[in-house]
């Protein structure tokens, strides 16, 4: 199976039919439809497209398109690197990474278009024609513009995500909603979902945060904040080609071996499990 190797790549395609594609993107594949109607299959899940349909697609997920009228596809393919060979800090890479591990946390409830909102629609088309016409320039100031660009898209989609979630069963109380939410959006910078953060940010007294948190959640904080790092390993080994001990450094574990071992007791399998499941479906639909 072909691999893509490059950090960023665009390309735009117009079809009357869809033809399996034996390749697999490292990272994520953002796809918007410029022209044309039909419907989108990721493995056995479906959702009808337009004009202006988003999708963002992980790395491991098998999809096809049936067309049902004549489709213009924009495909925005970029990996991790392209944002992490900002050597100049232009980038704040430790917030972009927060925004795709939220994303990458919450895709599987969010299938289909990702964008609700009327106004967020508009203006993704208006950042993808910006990040089309820079990205093909190759000057420097191009390809921050085109860094910055895409992360801007990237916060729309979360935008959309939390909103999709906010639609769901929500605690009895709005504040632990959003405490909840700060956790999930900020999980893997440590000292932004700590105890004393937490309580500062909430106005909650640090002494007695633990007692809240269990009260609303009914489980501790630190299960709480353990049980979702690891949904975010199961995910991440799904959804990328991260490395076991890249997965394990960015969420905080010393190593892979003790992620490992909390998957194990906790879900049940370890990362290896996840990932050989996860390739085993795309095999399948190959």
């Amino acid at each position: 199976m072909e691999k893509s190797h490059q950090p960023f790549s665009i390309e735009i395609l117009e079809l009357d039919h869809w033809e399996k594609r034996d390749r697999r993107n490292n990272f994520f594949e953002l796809v918007y439809i410029l022209e044309g109607r039909g419907v989108q299959m990721v493995n056995d899940a479906r959702s009808a497209y337009d004009q202006q349909s988003v999708f963002l697609l992980p790395a491991s997920n098998c999809h096809a398109y049936f067309i049902e009228e004549p489709t213009r596809f924009l495909f925005i393919r970029f990996t991790a690197n392209f944002f992490r060979d900002d050597l100049e800090g232009v980038i704040d890479f430790g917030k972009w990474f927060c925004r795709l591990n939220f994303i990458i946390g919450n895709y599987n409830r969010t299938a289909g278009d990702l964008i609700h909102d009327k106004g967020d629609r508009k203006n993704i088309a208006r950042l993808i024609d910006l990040v089309t016409e820079e990205s093909s320039k190759g000057d420097v100031h191009a390809r921050r513009i085109t860094q910055s660009t895409m992360v801007s898209i990237l916060e729309i989609i979360a935008r959309n995500i939390v909103k999709s979630m906010n639609g769901r069963p929500a605690p009895s109380e709005g504040k632990f909603a959003d405490v909840l939410l700060h956790i999930q959006y900020y999980l893997i910078n440590q000292d932004m979902v700590s105890l004393k953060y937490l309580s500062s940010k909430f106005n909650i007294s640090e002494t007695y945060f633990s007692e809240y948190f269990k009260r609303n959640a009914g489980e501790k904080f630190q299960d709480f904040i353990l049980r979702s790092k690891l949904k975010l390993a199961e995910a991440r080994a799904m959804y990328t080609d991260a490395n076991f001990k890249e997965i394990a450094y960015d969420l905080g574990f010393t190593d892979s071996s003790h992620l490992n071992r909390m998957m194990k007791k906790f879900c049940s399998r370890k990362l290896s499990d996840v990932r050989k499941a996860s390739l085993a479906v795309v095999h399948a639909n190959h």
